[in-house]
């Protein structure tokens, strides 16, 4: 079940590469150009943990953007009514709050379950996996997306799991394989880049994870 829902997921990847690569291009390249920029304007002997603090602040700014929109135009896709990279954007804005202090709740969950153990946090990642699509598209506050997810994701856990797993290990080994084989900081950064948009592919599969649970309430 979980290598036929994985499939599913890189189906809507290929067949929708265009429109996700439009919504979260854009803020990918900027961020890295920036992040890039200022590592490069750092002396190497004093601290640069203040452009770190400014790029992680930035980072954290636009995630609930392209992510809110991701989530918009899979549901609209969903709907048959597939949005604009522009119109998806645009309603992102409206949850741009909700889904930061969700995704900043759900960190500090994970974050506190891996300083206790790897497992607790692991496990937590999982049961709030579908927190950021009751979010946005339930239009719950933080704390109830939260407890939704933690409700709703128990009978699903194992499939989630195992397709995370799947996708995470792929792009752990690609980031692995680029740091020991390319040593040109561009093409390096283009690699990256190229990895971090890949990475839409756990966002796509636990919306496809979501919609199952959504069938069968």
């Amino acid at each position: 079940m979980t290598q036929e829902y994985l499939r599913q997921a890189f189906f809507f990847f290929r067949s929708h590469f265009k429109t996700l690569a439009a919504i979260q291009l854009p803020f990918l390249i900027t961020l890295a150009l920036l992040s890039a920029a200022l590592q490069s304007s750092i002396d190497p002997d004093t601290s640069n943990s203040g452009a770190l603090i400014y790029i992680g602040l930035l980072e954290l700014a636009c995630l609930p953007l392209y992510w809110g929109a991701t989530i918009f135009y899979m549901q609209s896709v969903l709907d048959g009514k597939p949005l604009s990279p522009i119109t998806a954007l645009s309603l992102a804005l409206s949850s741009w709050g909700r889904l930061l202090f969700t995704y900043i709740l759900n960190a500090l969950a994970v974050a506190l379950g891996l300083l206790l153990l790897i497992v607790p946090g692991v496990y937590a990642g999982v049961r709030l996996a579908f927190a950021d699509y009751i979010c946005v598209l339930e239009g719950k506050r933080p704390m109830e997306a939260l407890k939704s997810s933690w409700k709703e994701s128990d009978l699903y856990f194992w499939l989630l799991l195992k397709g995370f797993l799947v996708i995470f290990a792929g792009l752990f080994l690609a980031q692995m394989l680029i740091s020991q084989l390319v040593s040109a900081m561009p093409v390096q950064m283009l690699l990256t880049l190229v990895v971090e948009f890949v990475s839409v592919l756990i966002t796509i599969y636990g919306f496809r994870i979501f919609c199952l649970m959504r069938d069968e309430r």
